[in-house]
């Protein structure tokens, strides 16, 4: 009752200002705080104690019933550095490279996000190949998410694809894949080093060089950004380059984040 009191006292004092209307004394057990010589902090510091006191003797409520915890999943988590650059992806910043980071995901045993889960869950809904993989990483966690939250309008079990139980659309999803390997890594970067030193690369060719790098093998990466940064600058191409390397280590980037990631 005594901080109900104090807190009026302190929000009739708000409300016109301490200039005009004078701060009450504080009651017993509340005048430690009021030690202030300038009325305006004294009024805040008062009001602080309050928040923190009243918070503090808040009793927790009831469980919400019916609801069933997670299900456990001992797969490691990704690492922090992982989680923010998939939410990159995911606003749209290189989201070329998403399916990489799922397959290289599954690939070091690790689970998804916790964080992302749902709105993996609801881009699935418009993106079957999405929610295909979205599912199969999650495990049983996609499935118990949807049950606990309706709100989000996502099925706990989706048609199975490949006519086992599904139909429509869902039947015929074509997996989510990353670009498709090259032959020979080592004379690609050549190629797109040498189209860069002849000038013969545009803005409009941007796409398909990312889809080359793509298609990479990790391990010449370092070798394209060092080569992409000893490149003299050009108007007609320094759009095109600094675009090609920032999405070159970017990859690099996010590839060694989840190798990081290491299984129990």
């Amino acid at each position: 009752m005594s901080a109900a009191a104090e807190w009026d006292a302190l929000v009739a004092v708000a409300i016109v200002g301490t200039d005009r209307h004078r701060p009450a004394p504080p009651q017993p057990g509340w005048d430690t705080w009021a030690s202030s010589a300038d009325q305006a902090v004294a009024v805040l510091d008062r009001a602080a104690a309050v928040v923190a006191a009243r918070r503090a003797g808040v009793l927790p409520g009831p469980p919400l019933a019916g609801v069933e915890p997670a299900p456990d999943d001992p797969r490691p988590v990704c690492p922090p550095a992982c989680t923010l650059r998939l939410q990159r992806m995911l606003a749209g910043e290189h989201d070329l490279l998403l399916a990489e980071w799922f397959e290289r995901c599954e690939q070091v045993g690790a689970r998804l996000p916790w964080v992302v889960l749902p709105g993996l869950l609801l881009r699935g809904r418009r993106n079957p190949a999405l929610d295909l993989v979205v599912r199969r990483l999650a495990g049983p966690r996609a499935a118990w998410l949807a049950a606990v939250m309706p709100e989000l309008g996502v099925r706990p079990v989706p048609a199975a694809p490949g006519g086992r139980g599904g139909s429509g659309p869902a039947a015929a999803v074509e997996p989510l894949r990353s670009p498709q390997r090259v032959d020979d890594s080592g004379a690609v970067v050549a190629g797109i080093c040498g189209a860069f030193d002849e000038r013969v690369v545009t803005w409009a060719s941007a796409p398909q060089l990312r889809h080359l790098v793509a298609a990479l093998d990790p391990e010449w990466l370092p070798r394209l950004i060092a080569s992409l940064s000893a490149i003299s600058f050009d108007p007609t191409t320094e759009r095109t380059r600094a675009e090609l390397l920032g999405f070159t280590e970017f990859r690099l980037a996010m590839l060694r984040e989840l190798d990081a990631t290491t299984a129990p």
